[in-house]
């Protein structure tokens, strides 16, 4: 993984996934619904990483060639269990909001 920080992230990679996962409702509801799903951020982190791979083989088909490797080199610098460790704090928020704790 690169040493380079970006806006208090990991790196770019980390920053633009976290990034656009959360400014589409449909995918953050999805992330949210993962962490709810998961025992813990290291299972979240895995199935972020699992989700990454398959949007991008979604859009990549059966394409091969440089921007194939550009797409997987970078989804290989993402450091999944960042991302995973902020949805777990929202998810644990949720949790204390819905059973009436005061955070």
């Amino acid at each position: 993984m690169s040493s380079n920080k970006y806006n208090g992230w990991t790196n770019y990679e980390t920053w633009n996934f976290n990034l656009w996962i959360r400014n589409d409702e449909e995918d953050h509801s999805h992330a949210l619904e993962m962490a709810f799903d998961s025992l813990d951020e290291y299972e979240l982190s895995k199935r972020l990483e699992e989700w990454a791979v398959e949007m991008a083989d979604d859009c990549i088909s059966t394409e091969i060639g440089f921007i194939v490797d550009m797409i997987y080199s970078s989804i290989k610098e993402v450091n999944f269990y960042e991302v995973a460790t902020h949805l777990w704090e929202e998810r644990q928020e949720a949790i204390r909001e819905h059973d009436g704790e005061v955070v």
